[in-house]
C-alpha cells in the first residue's frame, strides 16, 4: 500500500513539473527621470502566443541580482531600446551617436552572462543583438549612414509602423536561424541606427540586409543565444504565424513543449 502511495505522488509530481510552460524573462527599458521600467506589449504577446509565460525583468543593480533573477527563469529576451555606449566596446562617442543608457547597457550584460553561464535560452532583439556582440568582444557602426562603408541601400529605420515590412534579409542556409524560418529571404522591420561591424568570437553572422549591414548572428553551439537586428516580436503579437516560430524556437530551447495546466474554474468579477 505504501509502495503504491508514494507511486501516486511521484506521477503527480511528474504532472506538476510539466503542466509548466517555460518563463520567458524580458529585459525592460529604464528610465531614470520617470523612475520607471517598462517594454511593449509586443514582447509580451509574443511570448504568450509562443506558448511560454512572459516575466518581466527590471533593472539590476549588479550581477548578483541579474545571477539571481535568470536563475528563476527558463530564458531571456534582451528588448530594443537606446544606442549601446561605446566605452564598452573600447571607442569615443561618435557625433551622430543616439541617447545612451550606462545602467541599463550594464543590467542587460549582467543578464546576458548569467544566462550563459547558467545555459539558459537566449533571443536578443534590436539593440539586444548589439548589446550580445559588444559583450562578447565584438564592435558596432554608432551610426550606419555617416560610418557604413558606401551609403546603405536601404532604410534601417523605417518612417511607418512596425507591423509592415521595409525590407528584406538574405538568411544563410546552414543556420540556426534557416532551419527555423525555412526561407533564404526574410522579409523585415528595421528601427536602427547602429549595427554590428566586428563579429564577437565564436559568432557567426546568419542574415544579412541586401547592402551587407548585419542582421542576425548566432551563438550556437557554444552559446544558446541567437540575436536579430529587427523586431519580430510586432508580427508575432499579431499571430503571424510564421514569425511566431521564432519565439515558439525560444520556448523550446528554453524548456522544450509542455503541458499546459487546465484554466482554474474562477467566477469572472464584475465591475459594480
Amino acid at each position: 500500500m505504501k509502495k503504491l502511495f508514494w507511486s501516486i505522488i511521484l506521477v503527480m509530481a511528474s504532472i506538476g513539473v510539466m503542466a509548466q510552460k517555460p518563463m520567458i524573462g524580458i529585459s525592460t527599458g529604464y528610465s531614470a527621470s520617470e523612475n520607471t521600467a517598462s517594454v511593449r506589449f509586443t514582447y509580451i504577446d509574443a511570448v504568450l502566443n509562443a506558448g511560454g509565460i512572459p516575466v518581466l525583468l527590471p533593472l539590476a543593480k549588479d550581477s548578483l541580482s541579474a545571477a539571481e533573477a535568470i536563475e528563476r527563469v527558463d530564458g531571456l529576451i534582451l528588448s530594443g531600446g537606446e544606442d549601446v555606449h561605446p566605452f564598452f566596446y573600447g571607442e569615443e562617442p561618435a557625433g551622430a551617436l543616439g541617447g545612451v543608457n550606462v545602467p541599463r547597457d550594464k543590467s542587460d550584460m549582467w543578464l546576458l552572462q548569467s544566462a550563459v553561464k547558467l545555459s539558459k535560452a537566449v533571443l536578443s532583439i534590436c539593440r539586444g543583438e548589439q548589446l550580445t556582440n559588444v559583450t562578447f568582444g565584438g564592435t558596432l557602426y554608432q551610426d550606419i549612414p555617416s560610418q557604413y562603408p558606401n551609403r546603405p541601400a536601404v532604410q534601417h529605420s523605417q518612417r511607418f509602423g512596425g507591423t509592415e515590412p521595409v525590407h528584406h534579409v538574405n538568411v544563410v542556409e546552414n543556420s540556426h536561424l534557416y532551419e527555423i524560418m525555412q526561407q533564404e529571404q526574410l522579409a523585415v522591420n528595421s528601427f536602427h541606427h547602429q549595427a554590428v561591424k566586428d563579429v564577437a568570437p565564436d559568432f557567426k553572422v546568419v542574415a544579412t540586409a541586401p547592402d551587407g549591414v548585419v542582421e542576425a548572428i548566432e551563438g550556437f553551439p557554444k552559446y544558446n543565444v541567437m540575436a536579430v537586428q529587427w523586431h519580430p516580436e510586432y508580427f508575432a503579437q499579431q499571430g503571424d504565424k510564421q514569425w511566431v516560430k521564432l519565439f515558439e524556437d525560444l520556448v523550446l530551447r528554453a524548456g522544450g513543449k509542455k503541458g499546459f495546466l487546465k484554466e482554474p474554474n474562477i467566477k469572472q468579477p464584475r465591475i459594480r
